[in-house]
């Protein structure tokens, strides 16, 4: 951090199209990963820019939207993949990264761990591991295998207990809660899950804003209506 810069400063951002609709959508998706998005280009530290578009003498980096790969300046694809537009921002901002959206979501989770079923609920993921509301403490490092449902598609996966956090250390859950990393048997699962989770923020950025999903805006971004319709 700058020596003298707020936080709330440091974390600001612009997005220039000529379609608002497409601004709106991505400012929104923006916000909600805890990002200002600001109408002034010249107050962002990273400006997300339509190629082709006038700017102003922009102060911060700028980011060129395009649908062809650039040769010496930044750039990100169109249609823009949510993960690599949030990967490059952490890796803006913060000197410790995350490369994987997480969600928030609840939905039940199964856990088998000692020869037994328990019945857990699952309350954020990403497409390498989640939160997962146990009934009992798990030790870090124990495997486990879970079943889930999200979005219609029941899921089998093997997993790893990276953390535990103990019954009533966070607010609104009396029960225990551990961090898991999947341990998927094949790449294709990963990927769909990516879909999926890219999905949920994009009609997530859709209903905060009233945007219809078949509004031409969502062209912008790599959106799949069925994540999981793909042979393995």
């Amino acid at each position: 951090m700058l020596l003298g810069e707020k936080k709330s400063e440091i974390k600001q951002v612009a997005v220039m199209t000529h379609d608002q609709q497409v601004n709106l959508l991505l400012s929104s998706i923006l916000a909600e990963w805890k990002f200002i998005a600001v109408e002034d280009p010249t107050a962002a530290k990273v400006v997300f820019a339509e190629r082709g578009i006038d700017l102003p003498d922009i102060p911060g980096e700028v980011v060129w939207l395009t649908p062809l790969p650039l040769s010496e300046e930044r750039f990100l694809t169109t249609p823009i993949i949510l993960t690599q537009l949030y990967s490059l921002l952490e890796t803006e901002y913060f000197p410790t990264p995350r490369r994987h959206i997480r969600v928030d979501i609840e939905v039940r989770v199964d856990v088998y761990l000692d020869s037994s079923w328990q019945e857990c609920q699952l309350i954020s993921i990403s497409d390498r591991g989640g939160r997962i509301v146990c009934q009992s403490e798990i030790q870090r490092g124990t495997m486990l295998q879970l079943e889930t449902n999200i979005a219609g598609k029941f899921l089998q996966m093997p997993a790893e207990v990276l953390y535990c956090i103990p019954a009533g250390d966070v607010p609104r859950y009396s029960c225990p809660q551990i961090g898991v990393l999947f341990k998927p048997t094949d790449d294709w699962l990963v990927n769909m899950l990516r879909r999926q989770i890219e999905k949920i923020c994009v009609e997530a950025a859709c209903a905060r804003e009233g945007i219809s999903l078949n509004d031409p805006c969502l062209n912008w971004v790599d959106f799949f209506d069925d994540p999981w319709n793909e042979v393995p």
